[in-house]
């Protein structure tokens, strides 16, 4: 091998050069990095031609060589060796990853569920606090509605037990017979009634106070009717003596039009002094004296028993001799619903004296004790005063629901002093039935009088708090203690988080340094070579460094990042090939990141210490650098570049440039063409290095094919964006031999090609045209030794190439195929070596059979130009 190598080593070179981050190819005798296209040229000519021929070796496919199992050409030799002798060992890392995220996973449950528990208490302890408050106030407003209510029929009740007392200690029986005057029942007017009254309604807080006589039909109608008449100046009302001369029916009615009520159509008719349906079927219950006068004038003789609501009341008051109250009332001079109600209470005609001590008359005879009822005292009210200005001005929303034995309910709302009537029927929210507490009504000491009589209207007042009550209690405080606990758990996770995350942006950042490190070295060197450069670099560093023990640890450290990121890279690389031309890169590579940088950035003097003066150290010492017996080297030039950049700015120049080659990087990972680097407009590529492939020449045409249909789409895209490209092709030109390759060590090592292959290689691209694709002798009997000889079209006439002479060279264009058969992996696993090429061969020239029939057609090429 190094016999051969130094055959080879006998003039320049082209160069892999590194500008920034792209490789390019230049003369290893040029002192100059900025070479122009034309000095390219002369870098060319100067290539020799020691190259002793080209040795074709045959080697069998991967498939063939495996057993037809695996997809992957073996490796050589020196590759598997070096794989088994360093394997690279990345369980550590990946434990210490996995133990970091499961501590970072466990500090972050630990705050999650202390942020849960933390929360969930001080809700709960807020929420009952809450609750506790809310139960304690509505208990407190129960109580006090509760007490209202029944001090207000209280009240009620006491001042009309008053009044009626004033008339019986003035009318009575027992008075009369004291003075010898004989009994005035029913014809009772008391002077200055409204003087006497107005204090007692105020006290009772009701609307109306009346003196209401018990009038017998058949009995003493007439008479008082007459008494009436007589006595309407002291009622304190004028028009109902003599009506205004503009009053008209009914109300221009008088006194003496005597006892009246309503008919079926509410017209005012002389009453019948009958009263169907009551106990006391001709009793008539005029109203007589009343308070205020003005607004009540037209009440004065209606006959209150002969409506059914008050007939009921009534009925009671005479059968039990106690006071009732009537169902709920719509008054006339309410214009909206407003529930009210009559309290009734008897008049009698005597008091009530014990026995052990009797009255007696003005002679001295003992009086008969007895009572009757001879008239009623009512007082009108309404139901929302006894629920006004009960409760403090904080409360809000307390739901009343009074409800009457006879059915009628109505609902109210309180809040604070002011009632607001909700209309009829149960308006409480279902929600808060459990909160019910209920109130009943009592009529002073009715129920010790008479006992439980089902008869008698009674009242109940049922309250429930609402949502408007328990939002003054129950707010949101809760929620907001419970969010200022959450939010200062998630601060605190999130500064956590925050460590954790610049963190780990170091370490991915030094992470991402390593892998664009490893991607650079990967772009200018290959594989193989790439294993025995860092190799290299280690020894030197192990031999002559004398680091301290804590630095080795750290560089380990830095060497599993970059193990991990060159094999991350490589298996990219390995699936962008064809299944059966894949080889693993995988080398186990052994240098630090702090060494790559230096190595990349390069120093003005090379340490003394990095020359390699001897090789005593064994191979690892020695130049870095194989012959490949099997390569195809393609240059590829766009034909008019000079004079286009002439006329357009750096940017459209490099927009042109960047564009093009980058299509064509992505072109070569797909046919696993490794790329050499640029000169200029001059793009260069390589196959059977640094892996053998036994088709390599026909892999580079396929990669030929497929670039210059990718600068067509790219000139006609930047045309459309007014660059004028489509005056640019670009020729390409393939030549096949052995080239020595190596790395060039020094201050910027460098991978370098060797020999007379590159020279002819420059030579098929130099003298080709643009839009075709020409290859040489050697090349098109690969070709055709590949069984895709119909891509040939033999060149008319003989080139002639400097330092070559003239040379027999061929078109290469694509060409159609008469049947398109598709072949399954299983199928062909089982086919023998030359039936496998010919169907291979098939398979790939389907992808170009479009454009061979437009190159046919524009070469116009006759069946005997074809081979």
């Amino acid at each position: 091998m190094l016999s051969e190598e130094k055959k080879l080593h006998n003039t320049t070179t082209a160069s892999a050069k590194e500008d920034g981050d792209v490789p390019i190819i230049s003369s290893a005798s040029s002192t100059s990095e900025t070479n122009n296209s034309s000095n390219r040229s002369t870098s060319r000519e100067s290539i020799s031609t020691s190259s002793t021929g080209i040795l074709r070796m045959r080697r069998k496919s991967s498939r063939a060589s495996s057993g037809g199992s695996g997809d992957n050409p073996p490796m050589s030799n020196t590759e598997s060796g070096r794989s088994a002798s360093s394997p690279v060992d990345d369980a550590h890392p990946e434990k210490q990853n996995r133990k970091v995220c499961m501590l970072r996973g466990a500090m972050i449950v630990t705050l999650l569920t202390a942020t849960v528990a933390v929360a969930t208490l001080v809700y709960l302890y807020v929420t009952r606090d809450e609750e506790r408050n809310f139960q304690t106030q509505y208990q407190d407003s129960v109580s006090k509605v509760a007490e209202a209510f029944q001090y207000g029929i209280d009240t009620k009740h006491d001042a009309a037990s008053t009044f009626s007392a004033i008339y019986t200690s003035i009318y009575g029986n027992i008075v009369q017979e004291v003075e010898n005057q004989k009994p005035v029942w029913p014809n009772a007017t008391l002077p200055f009634f409204a003087e006497k009254a107005k204090d007692l309604l105020k006290i009772s807080n009701g609307r109306a106070l009346s003196f209401n006589p018990i009038i017998t039909q058949d009995v003493n109608r007439l008479e008082w009717e007459a008494h009436a008449t007589e006595s309407a100046w002291l009622l304190g009302d004028k028009s109902l003596i003599v009506p205004p001369p503009d009053f008209t029916w009914p109300n221009n009615r008088t006194v003496s039009f005597g006892i009246y009520s309503r008919d079926a159509d509410r017209n005012v008719v002389y009453d019948p002094g009958y009263a169907p349906g009551s106990r006391y079927e001709d009793v008539l219950v005029p109203v007589w004296q009343i308070h205020p006068i003005k607004t009540n004038e037209k009440a004065v003789m209606f006959n209150l028993h002969s409506e059914k609501n008050r007939q009921r009341a009534l009925d009671d008051m005479l059968e039990y001799e106690v006071p009732t109250l009537t169902a709920i009332l719509q008054l006339v001079q309410d214009s909206e619903t407003r529930p009210s109600s009559i309290l009734f209470f008897p008049v009698f005609d005597n008091f009530e004296t014990p026995d052990d001590f009797p009255v007696f008359d003005n002679v001295g005879m003992p009086i008969v004790n007895g009572t009757n009822v001879v008239g009623s005292i009512s007082i009108v009210f309404s139901w929302d005063t006894l629920l006004q200005r009960i409760l403090p001005n904080y409360i809000k929303g307390m739901i009343c629901v009074l409800q009457s034995s006879t059915g009628q309910v109505y609902s109210y709302s309180v809040s604070g002093n002011d009632v607001t009537f909700l209309g009829e029927g149960d308006k409480h929210d279902p929600k808060y039935d459990k909160y019910k507490e209920v109130v009943q009504a009592t009529l002073g000491n009715t129920a010790e009088q008479i006992g439980q009589v089902d008869y008698l209207i009674t009242y109940t007042l049922v309250m429930y708090p609402s949502e408007t009550f328990e939002n003054e209690y129950v707010t949101n405080r809760a929620g907001i203690y419970t969010a200022g606990v959450v939010l200062i758990f998630l601060c605190t996770s999130a500064l956590f988080l925050l460590y954790d995350y610049l963190v780990e942006d170091r370490q991915q950042k030094t992470a991402r340094f390593a892998r664009q490190s490893a991607n650079i070295v990967d772009a200018m060197f290959p594989a193989g070579f790439r294993e025995r450069l860092y190799k290299s670099h280690q020894n030197n560093n192990n031999n002559n460094s004398g680091s301290k023990a804590n630095s080795r640890r750290s560089s380990d450290n830095d060497e599993a990042t970059i193990k991990a990121s060159n094999r991350t890279n490589g298996e990219n690389r390995s699936r962008s090939q064809s299944p059966s031309r894949r080889r693993s890169s995988t080398m186990g590579r052994k240098i630090v990141t702090l060494q790559i940088d230096k190595f990349m950035k390069g120093t003005r003097s090379a340490p003394k210490d990095h020359i390699p003066t001897n090789y005593s150290n064994g191979d690892d010492d020695k130049p870095i650098a194989d012959l490949f017996l099997d390569t195809s080297i393609m240059f590829a030039d766009i034909v008019g570049f000079t004079t286009w950049s002439t006329e357009r700015s750096p940017n459209e120049v490099f927009t042109l440039l960047e564009r093009l080659f980058w299509e064509f990087d992505e072109l070569a990972a797909q046919h696993n063409v490794f790329k050499l680097g640029t000169i200029g407009d001059c793009y260069i590529a390589v196959t059977g290095i640094p892996n053998p492939i036994e088709d390599h020449a026909s892999l580079l045409t396929q990669f030929s094919f497929a670039a210059r249909e990718k600068v067509r789409e790219v000139c006609a895209q930047l045309d459309a964006e007014g660059l004028d490209t489509l005056k640019l092709d670009m020729r390409f030109g393939i030549h096949s031999g052995a080239i020595t390759a190596g790395i060039l060590r020094g201050t910027k090592s460098r991978f370098e090609l060797f020999g007379d292959t590159i020279n002819t290689a420059s030579r098929m691209e130099s003298t080709s045209v643009g839009g075709k694709i020409q290859v040489s002798a050697e090349t098109a009997e690969l070709i055709k030794l590949d069984m895709r000889g119909k891509w040939l079209v033999k060149r008319d006439g003989m080139i002639t190439a400097k330092g070559k002479g003239e040379l027999q060279t061929y078109w290469a264009e694509p060409n159609p195929v008469g049947s398109r058969v598709s072949f399954s992996d299983e199928a062909l696993d089982h086919l023998p070596d030359d039936n496998f090429n010919k169907l291979e061969s098939q398979e790939s020239d389907r992808y170009y059979q479009h454009e061979y029939d437009k190159q046919e057609e524009k070469q116009g090429l006759s069946a005997d130009e074809k081979v």
